[in-house]
């Protein structure tokens, strides 16, 4: 259990997978460069020390670039991460209120607002701005109360306006626009460089209406510390390095992109909620978080990838009580293909399982049902023994050329100077 980011930080030192970078960077491609060079390599977290124009400022990024990094941030062996995850998701612990916390030792409220004094990040050479990426937002459902958390971009629009991108599919986004309904805006945090267990929470297949504070406590075994936002209802990690307080301005709606989006091409501009800021608060020495996303494997992918299995491990269970293993493909950005094996007891288990996966309204579009004596993780080639017969068989096409129009959004996400990248 780590008490706070930095706490992580000084575990992964001591286990050679933080690398401190003296070199001055800058906040436009150069920091995402060294983060997609280790996201490649599948190297060390990295600790920018010396941003350029942001004196006093460290950037951390790259933070769970690799499914080893995200293993140590919950104490799991990597090879146990599913079933251990799918145990700790599950022992649920209520988050403790506390009066304050260091995310309060230095306070910008109202006019003082100003997002250009944070080091935020131009990633890839066609987004259209600075993108805040790994903040963990904290809204709470205006019927219940109920806190929620996600994680959702955010493009810089001024100095105290974000966009906010959580689609109405999303709870944040469903939120958003039951606060509307009411004539107002909802009010939302976005907590910057929490620990880890908070981050995978967030990021928990949970229904709508369970807080995602008590999945954290599980994940880390002990109840997360809360303390209370300085101009709105909600409620935040005490230990964050940085909180954005606003609320969304109901009704109005800014264009988003592009971006260069998860599965490693750009987005084109959509409309998204717009965030009024009403306060910043951090902790002093602040570490500003970002991360990557783009051709897998990133951070946006490791971070989804066990949550992902553990709905699929319980979906498929339901089915047949004998699931041997789920693989959530790196090719299938940890959300698109599955891969099962499982202990067939019946000839169409294997069909049922495909159907049930397919029904289920998460972005699955391949499944693959393997037997029990097959890893799932380990892909294979044999002579085809599902023809019924000779030269009978079955063939597959897939037409996966890019179309004629707006082609350019099916470019390979760039991040400039990886290949000046001397670091690492």
């Amino acid at each position: 259990m780590f008490e706070d980011l930095r706490g992580f930080l000084a575990h992964l030192e001591s286990q050679g997978q933080l690398l401190r970078v003296k070199d001055e960077v800058g906040v436009k491609y150069e920091i995402a460069a060294g983060m997609r060079k280790t996201s490649d390599i599948e190297g060390p977290a990295l600790l920018f020390e010396n941003v350029r124009g942001y004196p006093g400022w460290r950037v951390l990024g790259g933070l769970f670039a690799t499914r080893k990094l995200v293993a140590l941030g919950l104490g799991v062996p990597q090879e146990k991460m599913l079933e251990r995850y799918l145990t700790l998701e599950d022992q649920r612990i209520a988050p403790e209120i506390v009066s304050t916390g260091p995310c309060k030792e230095i306070k910008w409220i109202g006019d003082q607002v100003d997002l250009a004094k944070l080091p935020i990040v131009t990633h890839a050479s066609q987004d259209c701005g600075a993108y805040v990426t790994i903040g963990v937002q904290v809204g709470k459902d205006p019927d219940t109360s109920i806190r929620n958390l996600s994680i959702h971009r955010m493009l810089v629009l001024g100095k105290d306006r974000l966009s906010l991108w959580a689609p109405a599919d999303h709870h944040l986004g469903r939120m958003i626009l039951m606060a509307e309904e009411k004539k107002r805006g909802l009010e939302v945090a976005t907590a910057i460089g929490v620990e880890p267990a908070i981050v995978v929470g967030s990021q928990a297949k949970v229904p709508f209406g369970i807080d995602e504070f008590h999945v954290a406590g599980g994940l880390r075994g002990a109840a997360v510390k809360l303390t209370k936002c300085e101009t709105i209802d909600v409620e935040v990690p005490a230990s964050a390095e940085v909180v954005i307080e606003g609320v969304t301005v109901p009704g109005e709606r800014v264009a988003d992109g592009p971006y260069g989006e998860y599965p490693g091409c750009y987005s084109e501009a959509k409309q998204a909620p717009v965030l009024k800021v009403t306060a910043i608060t951090m902790r002093k020495d602040p570490i500003y978080q970002t991360a990557l996303t783009g051709m897998p494997v990133t951070e946006n992918h490791t971070l989804i990838e066990y949550g992902n299995a553990a709905v699929v491990y319980r979906e498929v269970k339901k089915v047949v009580p004998e699931v041997r293993g789920v693989n959530m493909t790196p090719g299938g950005t940890f959300r698109h293909h599955a891969v099962v094996s499982i202990k067939k007891r019946a000839e169409n288990e294997g069909r049922n399982v495909i159907l049930a996966l397919l029904s289920m309204g998460i972005g699955l579009k391949q499944i693959i049902v393997v037997d029990e004596d097959i890893d799932p993780r380990i892909a294979c080639s044999t002579l085809d023994p599902s023809c019924s017969e000779a030269r009978v068989t079955a063939g597959l096409g897939i037409d996966a050329t890019a179309p004629m129009k707006e082609r350019w959004r099916f470019e390979k996400v760039e991040i400039p100077g990886v290949d000046k990248v001397k670091y690492i």
